[in-house]
């Protein structure tokens, strides 16, 4: 078989090669799925910090927790944010004292830690694990408001 570089052919076939090579490395390394479940794991404590932003709200104007996250909706607080993006379930909520509470999860993977950015937007929930992972809030002159 000879090759004739002056027709394109072989640069042709080159960069086809290239290309299909530049696309299995992309998805070897971030796979569609890691990427969903990171977006999702996102989602997730955008709608937890949303969350507890409405129960602060709510304890500042009733001075008592609400005594279940249907109570935020009632008042008009939420939009159903206290819902898990994937599954539609409620986050799980527990009343711990009259002003402190906990707040559940499940997430897809664990935080990442390995960049820096562990906690780019503020949220109180700092780390978090695969699975079901809690994070506990106080109100109030001993927590925050």
């Amino acid at each position: 078989m000879k090759l004739n570089l002056g027709d394109g052919r072989l640069l042709a076939v080159l960069a086809a090669i290239v290309a299909i090579a530049a696309v299995a490395t992309s998805i070897w390394l971030n796979p569609p799925s890691e990427i969903r479940a990171r977006t999702l794991d996102q989602q997730r404590l955008q709608n937890l910090a949303q969350t507890e932003n409405a129960i602060n709200l709510y304890y500042n104007l009733h001075q008592a927790l609400p005594s279940d996250l249907q109570a935020l909706d009632r008042e008009g607080m939420t939009q159903t944010i206290w819902h898990d993006p994937e599954t539609q379930r409620p986050f799980e909520y527990e009343i711990l004292s009259e002003s402190s509470f906990r707040l559940c999860a499940v997430f897809s993977r664990p935080s990442d830690t390995s960049d820096g950015k562990n906690n780019p937007y503020g949220y109180s929930f700092r780390t978090h694990s695969a699975g079901r992972d809690c994070f506990q809030q106080t109100l109030g002159p001993h927590g925050k408001q």
